[in-house]
């Protein structure tokens, strides 16, 4: 999946009537993530990943795909020491996981377990997708 059908996806699963979610192109900041989102007052920048899983259980997932770039893990990890909130969200070809920014760090080297470890939250695409609980997250 692509990160535009993946956008697409994430944003009819989530809005609510009076949501605001932009898609950010910004040049002028480097790294500075895909999706700004406000839900009921909490503001969540989102950097949006898609990734096909690897064969090996031992392979890091974003290995050989579109990993987290130098300037994204720095933004990050900028956005998290002023307190502010942000997050991976990554669309494979098999599930959804949202990764609190505070890994933007590690996120390149880990694997699929590990990711579902210290996920905020995850789901598998086969069937219906609880988009809900993932509102409650970016809501909390």
């Amino acid at each position: 999946m692509s990160e535009k059908l993946a956008y697409k996806e994430f944003r009819k699963g989530i809005c609510h009537k009076n949501d605001r979610i932009d898609r950010v192109e910004n040049l002028m900041v480097l790294g500075i993530p895909d999706v700004n989102v406000c839900s009921d007052g909490f503001e969540s920048w989102i950097e949006l990943k898609t990734s096909v899983e690897p064969k090996r259980k031992t392979t890091p997932l974003m290995g050989s795909n579109h990993k987290l770039s130098i300037d994204q893990r720095n933004w990050m990890m900028r956005q998290v020491k002023a307190g502010g909130r942000c997050y991976i969200l990554i669309s494979t070809d098999k599930r959804w996981l949202l990764i609190n920014g505070n890994y933007a760090d590690f996120v390149n080297e880990q694997t699929v377990e590990q990711l579902i470890k210290v996920a905020e939250w995850n789901t598998v695409k086969s069937g219906k997708i609880d988009w809900d609980d993932l509102r409650k997250v970016l809501t909390k």
